[in-house]
């Protein structure tokens, strides 16, 4: 992942290094060598100490009996991650151990549900697969995050004590208690409603063919719900569960998707037509009043185009990672993006969520009262500039985007702008 950047600041300090060095004796060298590891073996303690503390939450995840404890992991996720990010400046260091530890809860929380209903009188012996779809499908969660889950499920025999119970109402009374539970233990509610409590976010092989197909054949009463969902549906990835069935799932979804030329085409309108926060004159587009007046919503208009134009490209040429770093590089690898066009977006993707990083940070120290706003000009000087600079690159891939697709339209109401 972003190879070609990581390589020239590889090449950049060697260099400083070495001509630094040139000009130095055997003293002053040894002393200035000194002062570059005295510098880096901070950043490396910083390292070491958080994935000692991810081994330790996993691991206490795995084997926790109790919410309260699950709760906890959570909380203390948030504030090692926030260290590392403060210590590091890493967005990708952030995004694995947050996509790691939430797993590992996660994946308890749903054994607890299903032991729940076991202890209920209720058991189902059909087999189960859990799969996540937005940040948490992409391995991008950030300090706070909320419920992105589906269920795909197969067909067995019930147990229950309710007789003539169905896999499908055992299902749904799991969905049910599973979300119930991550609520209580601090991953909070999908605003866009994707959960296995709702019956669209749940079913069996059977049901989500029939799912699919519905939404492929983009009917007109709902075709604008229909295109949402599979947006939503592009990042699907196993998390949990019973591996021979969920396995080729989310490969299987992108496919039916990819062979649908309305589906994608109908993707790129929307993609290619979200707003930015890039005015005349690259001026940024901020809020003329309210309560956000001067600031805009940095995850809605920079950060939400910016992925979902990445993902719609890989998705459309048979990318398979679901991560947005990856997907630019391999984007990159087939020729659809330039290396300096690939360069710049991954750049402009740190830059995005670096910011959004620091709001979170900001927000759980209750300086802010919310993390999607951004007030661009109290931001330094280079800081402004990188920003401006990440959200048009943002512009020149929406023009690529129209231009192959050959559109231009307004989707506004397409997006979900909650946070």
């Amino acid at each position: 992942m972003d190879r070609l950047p990581t390589e020239l600041s590889l090449s950049q300090v060697d260099r400083i290094v070495r001509e630094r060095l040139s000009r130095l004796d055997i003293s002053l060298g040894e002393e200035f060598l000194a002062q570059v590891r005295g510098a880096l073996e901070p950043l490396q303690g910083s390292i070491d100490i958080a994935r000692g503390e991810l081994r330790s939450l996993v691991a206490m995840a795995t084997a926790a009996e109790e919410l309260a404890v699950l709760r906890s992991i959570n909380e203390q996720l948030v504030g090692v991650a926030s260290d590392l990010f403060l210590a590091t400046g890493s967005a990708p260091m952030v995004q694995e151990i947050c996509t790691a530890a939430r797993e590992a809860i996660v994946e308890r929380v749903l054994e607890l549900a299903r032991r729940e209903l076991y202890f209920a009188g209720s058991y189902c012996e059909a087999p189960l697969s859990l799969f996540a779809v937005g940040s948490a499908g992409r391995r991008e969660e950030l300090l706070f995050s909320d419920q992105d889950y589906l269920f795909l499920h197969g067909s067995g025999e019930v147990i229950s004590v309710q007789m003539g119970e169905e896999p499908g109402d055992y299902f749904a009374r799991l969905g049910s208690v599973f979300v119930n539970k991550l609520e209580a233990v601090g991953i909070s509610r999908c605003s866009g409603g994707i959960m296995p409590v709702n019956e669209a976010w749940r079913g069996s092989v059977q049901q989500w063919e029939s799912r699919l197909s519905h939404m492929l054949r983009l009917e007109r009463s709902d075709w604008e719900k229909s295109i949402v969902n599979l947006i939503a549906l592009m990042d699907v990835r196993f998390i949990c569960g019973d591996r021979d069935l969920g396995l080729g799932f989310g490969k299987s979804v992108r496919s039916r998707v990819r062979e649908n030329p309305q589906a994608i085409r109908h993707m790129a309108r929307v993609v290619s037509s979200m707003r930015l926060s890039k005015g005349f004159l690259r001026r940024f587009v901020v809020e003329a009043d309210g309560l956000h007046r001067g600031e805009f919503n940095i995850k809605v208009m920079a950060w939400m185009p910016l992925v979902m134009c990445i993902r719609l490209l890989a998705v459309h040429v048979g990318i398979e990672e679901t991560s947005t770093p990856a997907r630019i590089d391999r984007l990159r690898d087939t020729g659809r993006l330039t290396d300096q066009m690939a360069s710049e977006l991954a750049d402009a993707y740190h830059v995005i969520t670096g910011h959004r990083l620091l709001q979170q940070n900001r927000l759980r120290k209750r300086i802010i009262d919310d993390a999607c706003y951004i007030n661009p000009h109290e931001l330094p000087g280079p800081e402004r500039e990188r920003l401006r600079k990440a959200i048009g690159i943002i512009d020149d891939l929406q023009n690529m985007i129209r231009s192959e697709f050959s559109m231009a339209t307004s989707a506004d109401r397409f997006i979900n702008r909650s946070c």
